[in-house]
């Protein structure tokens, strides 16, 4: 895996803004895991309530957000099927095909930071294959990142 390091925005404290710093990146993708460029991230209102803490204290901080964007396939680790370097996808939180990968390792300042099976406000993110579905390369990747949550929560309601 060539990417070492990346820009991310992290919640390091509720109701202050978000932090944007280098933070490390595994060496390796591990079983099911898949690197992707993120190109376009949504903000879920979960995601600003989380900030805001609306729910209460977080017990997880510092960690990463984001669970709704776009991007390219970088590179791919062990027993990955359904994706190959260069294939445009959306990043989402629901489950679909293939593995549930372990969530990544990332380190910020020395110390592990939390993170989930998919993040995106962060130039790369580790995700587990079962977290993208693949989109044709000309589809609009800004409007892309909206199938990542927002369209499909929209349908849950609706269904």
């Amino acid at each position: 895996m060539k990417i070492k390091q990346m820009k991310a925005a992290i919640l390091v404290e509720q109701n202050h803004p978000l932090i944007i710093d280098e933070v490390q990146c595994p060496t390796k993708l591990d079983f099911g895991q898949i690197l992707v460029q993120v190109k376009y991230s949504g903000i879920c209102g979960s995601q600003l309530g989380e900030i805001e803490g609306v729910k209460g204290p977080d017990p997880h901080l510092p960690h990463l957000l984001g669970h709704e964007g776009s991007g390219i396939v970088v590179d791919i680790g062990p027993n990955v099927s359904r994706f190959q370097k260069g294939d445009y996808v959306v990043l989402h939180w629901r489950p679909s095909k293939g593995i549930e990968a372990k969530p990544p390792v990332y380190k910020w300042k020395g110390k592990t930071l939390n993170a989930g099976l998919v993040t995106t406000f962060n130039q790369y993110a580790i995700v587990s294959e079962n977290r993208l579905t693949i989109i044709p390369d000309n589809f609009d990747m800004k409007s892309a990142t909206l199938f990542g949550c927002a369209v499909t929560t929209a349908f849950g309601v609706v269904n």
